[in-house]
């Protein structure tokens, strides 16, 4: 979006705010912004905060357009746009220090990056936990990881035209799995979740907005990630500021082990 229309569309058309989950630290040290995941919501988070040195960062959380208890317009394409410009806002509410750390897991990565791409001053660094970055066909990828590319994006596309099948099934895997957090699909959610699949996961310019960062990136995932194609990852790691790094036996959620490891890497930091 130009900046001027998005300048004037911020004026007259206001992006909601979004609800503020987890707000503890010192405002005046260096601020660590949390953003989840599809169908999931701050709670994500329990976990990574816990370990998280709270006398070194301010930490916030915030519950994403559509999700928890964030607000759930109807009329917006809840792409990366809208959802950056609902965080934007809130930030500002907030009046955090700036440049602040960005976390975003899983479709949080995606908006983490697109984020850094419109507002790069504000952030000083990004750590991207199990981003799923799937390559068009512009991109050269191994025939298996190719295959396993359309795979998804088949699985995705029925996923958003059988919305009965995916909201039964969704929380029947929460139920099996026990899942404390994503993967919670219900028809409170239902508009949000099929447009942020549609128009921030499936329409992304992921790879090309990492590539093209001039702060430090951390990407983070598991080894047993069930939604990730390593191989779109792994390509970035061959660019200056990104570091990738792949946990053995870890999958997509954050469990206690994840969320051990990454807040390892970011109280380390200077």
């Amino acid at each position: 979006m130009p900046s001027f229309i998005k300048f004037l569309n911020n004026i007259f058309n206001p992006a909601p705010l979004l609800h503020i989950a987890y707000d503890i630290g010192d405002k005046h040290k260096q601020t660590i912004v949390l953003l989840h995941g599809i169908a999931a919501t701050s709670k994500t988070w329990d976990y990574l905060i816990k370990d998280l040195d709270n006398d070194k960062y301010r930490i916030i959380a915030l519950d994403l357009l559509g999700f928890g208890q964030s607000p759930k317009p109807s009329g917006h394409k809840y792409d990366a746009d809208d959802r950056v410009e609902s965080i934007y806002r809130t930030i500002k509410k907030l009046r955090i220090r700036k440049p602040f750390i960005i976390v975003g897991h899983s479709m949080g990565a995606i908006i983490s990056a697109h984020y850094y791409s419109c507002y790069s001053s504000e952030i000083s660094k990004m750590y991207l936990l199990s981003p799923p970055i799937y390559l068009d066909k512009d991109y050269s990828l191994s025939t298996i990881s190719r295959k396993r590319t359309d795979l998804y994006l088949d699985a995705y596309k029925y996923i958003l035209e059988n919305k009965d099948f995916t909201i039964t099934n969704s929380q029947l895997i929460r139920k099996l799995l026990l899942i404390k957090d994503g993967i919670d699909i219900n028809e409170n959610n239902w508009e949000g979740f099929r447009l942020s699949l549609m128009n921030t996961i499936i329409k992304q310019n992921t790879y090309n907005q990492i590539k093209g960062t001039k702060i430090p990136v951390h990407i983070i995932y598991g080894s047993m990630d069930e939604l990730l194609i390593p191989e779109s990852i792994n390509k970035l790691d061959k660019f200056k500021v990104v570091k990738v790094t792949k946990l053995i036996a870890v999958d997509h959620v954050i469990g206690k082990r994840f969320a051990k490891e990454v807040a390892a890497i970011i109280n380390k930091q200077k």
